[in-house]
C-alpha cells in the first residue's frame, strides 16, 4: 500500500492492490512518512472501505486537522459498542464520531450550548446505544479535563444509532426517535394508560416500531393480498385496530405514506400486547 496524504500519526489516506482509496489506521504509521512512501503492514491495525459510494478523500478532509487523541477515543468507542452491538457499526461511523466529538469540545470551549431536545427519547428507545455513549462522555470528560453535559451522551448514540442502519441518514435517524415519541403517545392517550417500560411486550413493540420505521424512511414496506387474517383481527380486537388507525393517520399526514394492511396486522398485535385487556 502507498501513502497518498498522511493524516496524523495513527492515520494515512492510502491505496489497495487495485488502487481504490482506502484509509489505514495503525499506532506510529503516519509517522515520519511523506506521500508515495510504501506503508508497512505490521502497522496497519484497521482498514476503512468505504462501500457506499462515498470518497474517502471526504472522510480524510474531515480528520485531517483533528487531534490524534480524538482518533484514541474514537475508536475505544467503536471497540465498545462493535462488542455490545455485535459488529453491527458502519465504517463511516469512525470518522463522523471524530468530526462531531472535536466540534462538540470547540463548541464546549467556546461557551456555545446546544440542547438535545431528544436526550429522554434516546434514552428510552435506545438504551444499549446510550450507555455505550454515556461511558464514552465520562472517558472524554476524565481524558480530557471536561464537563460535557449529557445531551452530548445523546448525541453520540444518535451517531450509533445511525450507523446500524442500511442508510446512513441522521436526518432519518431523528426523525425515527420523534415518530417513535408521537407513536406511544397516540397509544397511551387513546388507552388512557402509561405503558410499562419494564415489561418484554414493551420491549418486543419497541423492537417492532424501530424496524416498522426504518421500512417506512427507506420505502420497503410489506405488502401481500391476504387480507382474511386482518379483517378476523380487526373484529377481534376493535380498540387496537381503532388506534391503529390512528397511527397510520399519524404517518399518512407525516410522510404522506399509506401504510399496508400487512404493517397494520403487525400493528394491532402489538398494540394488544402492551394494552390491558378489555
Amino acid at each position: 500500500m502507498k501513502a497518498i496524504k498522511i493524516l496524523n500519526n495513527s492515520l494515512v489516506l492510502s491505496s489497495d492492490a487495485d488502487n481504490n482509496e482506502i484509509i489505514v489506521m495503525g499506532k506510529g504509521i503516519g509517522f515520519n512518512s511523506k506521500t508515495g512512501d510504501i506503508l508497512d503492514p505490521a502497522k496497519i491495525e484497521k482498514t476503512f472501505i468505504l462501500k457506499d459510494g462515498t470518497s474517502p478523500r471526504e472522510f480524510a478532509r474531515l480528520i485531517e486537522h483533528v487531534g490524534e487523541e480524538y482518533v484514541h477515543i474514537v475508536n475505544k468507542i467503536i471497540d465498545d459498542a462493535n462488542q455490545q452491538l455485535h459488529g453491527r457499526l458502519s465504517e463511516q461511523v469512525f470518522f463522523t464520531l471524530i468530526d462531531h466529538i472535536s466540534f462538540a469540545i470547540e463548541r464546549y470551549r467556546k461557551g456555545i450550548s446546544i440542547q438535545n431536545r431528544l436526550l429522554y427519547e434516546v434514552k428510552r428507545f435506545y438504551p444499549q446505544e446510550f450507555a455505550i455513549a454515556s461511558r464514552a462522555l465520562n472517558d472524554i470528560n476524565q481524558q480530557m479535563k471536561l464537563e460535557l453535559p449529557e445531551e452530548e451522551a445523546g448525541n453520540i448514540a444518535f451517531h450509533l444509532v445511525n450507523a446500524q442502519t442500511d442508510v446512513q441518514n441522521m436526518e432519518n435517524t431523528l426523525q425515527s426517535v420523534k415518530m417513535l415519541k408521537d407513536i406511544f403517545n397516540i397509544i397511551q392517550y387513546n388507552f388512557h394508560i402509561v405503558i410499562d417500560k419494564e415489561s418484554i411486550n414493551y420491549s418486543r413493540f419497541l423492537t417492532h416500531m424501530q424496524f416498522f420505521i426504518q421500512r417506512l424512511l427507506e420505502n420497503s414496506l410489506i405488502h401481500s393480498n391476504d387480507d382474511f387474517i386482518f379483517e378476523q383481527v380487526t373484529k377481534e380486537y376493535p380498540d387496537a385496530y381503532k388506534c391503529s388507525r390512528l397511527i397510520k393517520d399519524y404517518i399518512h399526514n407525516l410522510l404522506n405514506i399509506d401504510i399496508s394492511n400487512d404493517e397494520m396486522l403487525y400493528l394491532i398485535i402489538h398494540i394488544v400486547r402492551i394494552t390491558p385487556e378489555k
